[in-house]
Formats: structure tokens, C-alpha cells, sequence
């Protein structure tokens, strides 16, 4: 193979990634082979191999190149809003309009897959643990700079909202999956708008604070 220039390289493998990602959608990482991913890629066996030494490798490039371009995504997002409300506002029409995207139910099972072989597979469950991360960081540091500029309660803790936020928009995708018809985006997502606010109860019906944790309760974070 001839040589190639570093960004001719990044530029084939990024293409490779890509048409990895597509097979993968439309059937699974498990069903797809290399040879798919070599038709889909227009690369020969021999050419894959020079970028990736393995298929798992290529999974793991797949799920890394997914969060690069969620949190590229997300901070052009954020840089063009002008405070932390335009931001949230932002985030809350990106929900609403992911949970509309017909492609969406695909990506969730190709993640649901991906999460299955990660309880047999340390090195796939760390890759994703990484790229999850990756997005969780970027939502913790847009809630530290809301509770900065007071948009948020300074009782919040940005961390404990990030992975909440998170935990409700895989719990989102995974409703639209499972219940399908019966899963009522607009309804979800007012109930969703209502708790974010402080609406869902009456001020009379108010739930207790939760216990704290013993590291919490002594001043430390878990």
C-alpha cells in the first residue's frame, strides 16, 4: 500500500469507521462481518487491516467516533447559546427532536447489542464506560456553569444531575424501543419538562430529601 499522508490516513479510517457504523445499524455487530464492512468501506481485507488489527478494534473505533461527535455536536451547540438557560433550552430541543428521529430505534439496539457484550468483554465495557464519560463530563460542566450563573440551586450537585440527565435519556430511548406506539413522546417529555422545573408536585405534596450518603454526610463525594 502506498504511503499515505497522516491526514489521508485519518481521512480512510474515519471512512472505514463510518461504514462500519452502517452495517452495524442495519444488522448488528454480531451478524456483521468484515467482508460487509469491506464492500460498505471499498477497501479490501488486506487494506481494513492496515487500519484496524481487528474487528473488535473497529467496534471500539465506532463507539469512541459516536461520543467524539455527540460532544462536538453539544459544544457547538452550547457556544452558541449566550448563558446557561439558552444552553439547557437548546439541550431540552435536541431531546425533543432525537426522540423524533425515525434512525434513533437503531442506533438504541445497535447500543443495547454493544452493552450486552460488554458483561462478557472488559476491554469493549471499558471502551464504552470512556466514551460515555466523555459525554457525562461535558453535561457535569454545563451544570457547574449554571449553578455558577444561578441558574441551578448552588444545593445541586453537578455530578449527581449529569448521570441523572444521562440515566433518563437511555431510559428514553429504550422506552421508544420497548413500548413502541404505546410510548408517548410529547406526554414523556412534559412530565419530563414538569420534574426539571420543579412542577411534577404541589408544594404541600413534596417528597422528603433522600439520605445522604455516609461519604457526603462527612463532606466527601463519591
Amino acid at each position: 500500500m502506498p504511503k499515505l499522508k497522516p491526514e489521508e490516513v485519518e481521512t480512510r479510517s474515519r471512512e472505514i469507521i463510518e461504514a462500519a457504523r452502517r452495517c452495524f445499524l442495519r444488522n448488528g455487530f454480531h451478524q456483521t462481518t468484515t467482508d460487509d464492512i469491506c464492500r460498505e468501506a471499498a477497501i479490501t481485507p488486506g487494506g481494513l487491516y492496515h487500519y484496524f488489527g481487528s474487528k473488535e478494534e473497529i467496534i471500539s473505533a465506532v463507539i469512541g467516533g459516536a461520543a467524539q461527535d455527540a460532544v462536538k455536536h453539544l459544544g457547538t451547540m452550547a457556544a452558541a447559546a449566550v448563558d446557561t438557560r439558552s444552553s439547557v433550552r437548546a439541550l431540552t430541543s435536541l431531546f425533543s427532536q432525537s426522540l423524533r428521529d425515525p434512525d434513533l430505534d437503531n442506533a438504541t439496539r445497535l447500543d443495547v447489542e454493544i452493552w450486552a457484550e460488554t458483561l462478557r468483554n472488559e476491554k469493549l465495557a471499558q471502551t464504552t464506560r470512556d466514551s460515555w464519560a466523555v459525554r457525562r463530563r461535558w453535561l457535569e460542566s454545563l451544570i457547574q456553569r449554571g449553578i455558577e450563573e444561578g441558574f441551578y440551586s448552588r444545593e445541586v450537585d453537578a455530578s449527581g444531575l449529569a448521570n441523572l440527565i444521562m440515566t433518563i435519556w437511555l431510559g428514553l430511548r429504550l422506552g421508544r424501543v420497548l413500548w413502541r406506539e404505546d410510548f408517548d413522546v410529547d406526554a414523556t417529555l412534559q412530565a419530563l419538562f414538569l420534574m426539571h422545573t420543579g412542577r411534577l408536585v404541589t408544594a404541600e405534596m413534596a417528597l422528603p430529601e433522600p439520605v445522604a450518603s455516609a461519604g457526603r454526610r462527612a463532606g466527601g463525594s463519591q
